[in-house]
């Protein structure tokens, strides 16, 4: 008796529970990557209503940090031209046109109608945007929109050019030369001991590793000069002054005081010289200095006998 009654409890149970409780909303589509400006298509789906009228599709907003439903949302609400949402034999369908990163990000699907607290809400599906943007030099100031850009190195030089691309992978890069069979798998290209030789275009290329169609390409010619011979102005470079102050300045200076010095020397031995009485005698009229009262007489050589008394 009690297995029938339990029997009969669980189908009653079942039959409650079925269909409303087994009824799953989700959205299914693109679920890898989605190449940048192509195209993904999202469909919505529903168990228990074949009707999706009142079902719509939101995408998380991360600037807002909130989900905005993107059928009748306004540019405000960072909504764009290419969403469209289609209803056609039951299908709730959106297109997205033009893929790129700003579309890229978790969509779900809701139904508009479900009471607060119950809202219907299907899985996340997150879109994959893979991109691969143009090829540039980050240590060379080349312009963009030249179709090859020219480098002068100096011959005997080290040429070093370093290669990058923003993508949504680490893109592959290598090197090659214009009608040459050599290859370098490498985002740098070192040249050491550049000469004539050397001189042609150099490309480089980079390679989504996820989507291997995705290729972007950049080249610039290397031409050579002759190694110029060092010329004064090269001497007043920055990294030369020390070496200038050191072997020129300071011997300058020093030369300077010393004929200073000197000049001073002989201004005081002049002035010495002018303050000592002049005097001049000649040898053979020398006389020793005769006083009053004294008895010394003077050496004549004339016949004058009186003496001479001051």
């Amino acid at each position: 008796m009690r297995a029938v009654v339990c029997a009969t409890f669980m189908a009653l149970l079942c039959s409650i529970a079925s269909p409303g409780a087994y009824a799953k909303l989700t959205i299914s589509g693109t679920e890898n990557f989605v190449t940048e400006f192509g195209d993904a298509t999202l469909e919505c789906l529903s168990d228990s209503d074949s009707n999706m009228e009142n079902y719509t599709f939101e995408q998380y907003c991360k600037l807002k940090r909130v989900w905005i439903r993107l059928e009748n949302c306004t540019f405000d609400e960072y909504c764009f031209f290419f969403f469209n949402i289609s209803r056609s034999d039951g299908r709730l369908v959106l297109n997205v046109q033009d893929v790129s990163t700003w579309v890229k990000g978790p969509y779900r699907c809701v139904k508009t109608d479900s009471q607060p607290g119950e809202q219907e809400v299907s899985e996340e599906l997150t879109l994959n945007v893979i991109f691969l943007n143009e090829v540039f030099f980050p240590s060379l100031n080349f312009q963009y929109g030249k179709e090859t850009d020219i480098l002068w190195a100096e011959s005997g030089s080290t040429v070093e050019v370093k290669c990058d691309a923003r993508a949504s992978h680490t893109p592959l890069f290598e090197w090659s030369q214009e009608f040459s069979d050599w290859i370098l798998p490498s985002d740098t290209l070192v040249l050491k001991h550049v000469s004539e030789d050397s001189e042609g275009t150099y490309i480089c290329q980079a390679r989504h590793p996820v989507e291997r169609s995705l290729v972007r390409t950049r080249a610039f010619q290397l031409r050579v000069k002759p190694k110029n011979p060092v010329s004064v102005r090269a001497l007043f470079r920055s990294s030369n002054i020390v070496y200038i102050l050191s072997f020129v300045t300071i011997p300058a200076f020093m030369l300077l005081v010393l004929v200073f010095t000197l000049f001073s020397v002989l201004i005081r031995h002049r002035r010495r010289q002018m303050r000592k009485p002049q005097i001049s005698l000649v040898d053979g009229e020398k006389r020793a200095p005769i006083y009053k009262g004294s008895l010394q007489s003077l050496n004549s050589t004339t016949s004058d006998r009186q003496p001479l008394v001051m």
